[in-house]
């Protein structure tokens, strides 16, 4: 009786071989369930997704959203659109509001205090909504790209080139010092215009396009939006100098090149972000995604006798020379 009180092994598994393997097995069962226990989020962050319609980017985004396969840290629940309407209780519920788009972010502002994490809108608009709900908690992905991303496109494709032009509107003035600096890190000299009217665009541009190699056109509502690309990229192709744009729509009209964010790459850069949450939200300073894409116009290389590389090949490029 002695003995069996003061033996810590349980009776059953003394001198059993048997006895011995159950004990194992039970003790890898507690280590596995308190690593997967340890291993799993305090929280899984819920989601809302709301878009500003049901297609166009709006649409892909959403689609490359749930093909990033959300884990257990997160899951992506649907609240509606602007046009078709918004689900304010889905929006209240959740954890986190992904607004696709300016009317989407705006909707989701206004109906709830659930921090707003913006996609799909650039520098100018950000700005604005900040302005307007200055206590909310509210961060973006930036379609805007770096201004060294979009040099080094240059260099990469036109490695000759030693001045750049550029018109600089009302929404891009204040960048011409970031650009001075960036031209001249990539070693190139900067001739820049400001225009404040339409009727200040031909004028300016013929006076860039004479002092530059190759002209770069910023996301400027004035100075490279819709009504100034044609007269943009007609002047340039008579001047026979290529534009650097900022979307594959603006190189499929007659842009020599540009480098931009599919909705595909700005999921991807949300879901990265989500991943690393680990159940709470603190939401990353706006900034651009760190993913991106390229695109180049053959057709007006030939036309300009110009010999490009590959788009695999810059892409290379411009991604070996951001990594950390």
């Amino acid at each position: 009786m002695k003995r069996m009180l003061t033996d810590p092994r349980p009776r059953a598994f003394s001198g059993s071989r048997t006895g011995h393997m159950l004990l194992g097995l039970r003790c890898l069962a507690v280590a596995w369930l308190a690593a997967t226990l340890g291993a799993a989020p305090a929280h899984a962050l819920d989601v809302a997704l709301v878009l500003s319609n049901g297609g166009g980017v709006y649409s892909l985004f959403a689609e490359a959203m749930q093909a990033t396969r959300p884990d257990a840290g997160y899951s992506i629940t649907a609240a509606g659109n602007v046009e078709d309407g918004v689900d304010g209780r889905v929006l209240e519920s959740a954890d986190l509001i992904l607004a696709a788009g300016a009317p989407a972010a705006e909707a989701a502002l206004s109906r709830s205090r659930t921090p707003v994490y913006a996609v799909l809108i650039g520098q100018k608009v950000f700005q604005d909504l900040r302005l307007r709900y200055p206590d909310a908690k509210l961060s973006a992905v930036l379609l805007d790209q770096p201004l060294e991303r979009q040099l080094a496109l240059m260099r990469a494709v036109l490695p000759e080139a030693q001045r750049v032009g550029v018109l600089l509107g009302p929404d891009t003035g204040a960048l011409r010092g970031r650009l001075e600096n960036a031209a001249a890190a990539a070693g190139l000299r900067l001739a820049a215009w400001p225009v404040s009217t339409q009727a200040e665009i031909l004028p300016a541009l013929e006076r860039a396009l004479d002092a530059s190699d190759a002209l770069l056109a910023l996301p400027d509502p004035l100075a490279a939006g819709p009504g100034a690309a044609r007269t943009i990229l007609l002047t340039s192709y008579r001047y026979r100098r290529p534009v650097f744009a900022y979307s594959r729509a603006y190189v499929e009209a007659g842009a020599l090149a540009a480098v931009f964010s599919t909705p595909g790459d700005v999921a991807r850069e949300v879901a990265d972000w989500l991943r690393g949450t680990r159940g709470g939200v603190r939401l990353p300073p706006p900034r651009p995604a760190r993913h991106f894409d390229v695109a180049l116009n053959r057709q007006v290389a030939r036309a300009l006798h110009l010999d490009l590389p590959d788009e695999a090949t810059v892409l290379a490029r411009l991604r070996e020379r951001e990594q950390p």
